[in-house]
């Protein structure tokens, strides 16, 4: 098998022309790069709408982006990144079949990145593929992103979701999360708590979204339960099972703290009984027959 061919199996880079590879040094570290361009096809496409467009001018910028290591050696994929002009977006960069627009990682990269980034702290995920702790957030928006335009909308078919509000990092900073029951997701999520916070969610679907949605798990809190009479008066309202105990739980405590007190109080009149007697008889003794 060629060499370029092997490349590309190895990496698996599809849609790809490799016109070379070899090893380069970067400061003291050995990479390998692999000099490519795009399919005839796909040169000159606006990297937003992806429609051929016209060259904007005759600068040609050589740039890399970081792909997936080949062993202990980084990978870069190295081509021109000529511009072209788009009458919907404007003067950008050539779309290129391995990346994102603006961003300097490959697809199969940033997908690895996002994938290690569910399993493993940031600053793993970083030491691990050798970037920066603050690049791994910004690939996993990118991927993010991608997803949510590729898919179909994550308040479709909403019928059952939950609502609670969880704290994060240290000291009292909360933050509103929806989850869908049926599919397990969390759909939206936002800093802060309250029924302007919550209402932004609801503000965010549309008439039919919102009546399609029938049951609704949340905590007794009296702002949740506004938002779901004003915005969906259909659905049914679950309480869940864990403040359903804990309020036995509080019941059962009053109960017991007002048995004691009773008792306690009924201890108390049976020795001011005992004490009156007492006396009453110590008076009788004490006087003159």
């Amino acid at each position: 098998m060629h060499t370029k061919s092997l490349v590309k199996q190895l990496l698996r880079i599809e849609k790809i022309v490799v016109t070379n590879v070899g090893f380069e040094l970067m400061g003291e570290e050995e990479i390998f790069v692999i000099r490519a361009r795009p399919y005839s096809r796909d040169e000159c496409r606006c990297p937003i709408c992806g429609k051929h467009r016209p060259g904007y001018d005759s600068y040609r910028k050589i740039r890399r982006w970081r792909s997936l290591d080949l062993g202990s050696h980084r990978v870069y994929i190295e081509a021109y990144a000529p511009r072209v002009e788009c009458p919907e977006h404007g003067v950008k960069v050539a779309k290129v079949p391995w990346a994102r627009h603006d961003s300097d990682y490959t697809y199969d990269f940033e997908t690895a990145v996002t994938w290690l980034t569910l399993h493993a702290t940031i600053q793993d995920v970083a030491e691990y593929f050798r970037i920066k702790w603050d690049t791994v957030g910004s690939i996993a928006r990118r991927v993010q992103q991608a997803l949510e335009e590729s898919n179909p909308s994550r308040f479709d078919d909403l019928e059952e979701i939950g609502i609670d509000e969880t704290s994060y990092k240290k000291g009292h900073k909360y933050m509103t999360v929806v989850v869908n029951h049926e599919t397990g997701h969390l759909i939206w999520a936002k800093k802060g708590h309250g029924k302007e916070v919550l209402s932004e969610f609801f503000e965010g679907l549309t008439e039919a979204q919102r009546a399609a949605i029938t049951y609704v798990t949340a905590d007794g809190a009296r702002w949740i339960a506004d938002c779901i009479s004003k915005y969906c008066p259909n659905a049914k309202r679950c309480i869940d099972p864990f403040h359903v105990v804990a309020w036995a739980n509080d019941c059962l405590d009053e109960v017991r703290k007002a048995a004691v007190r009773q008792a306690k109080q009924d201890a108390g009149d049976g020795k001011k009984s005992e004490r009156s007697k007492k006396n009453g008889i110590r008076k009788l003794r004490s006087m003159p027959c």
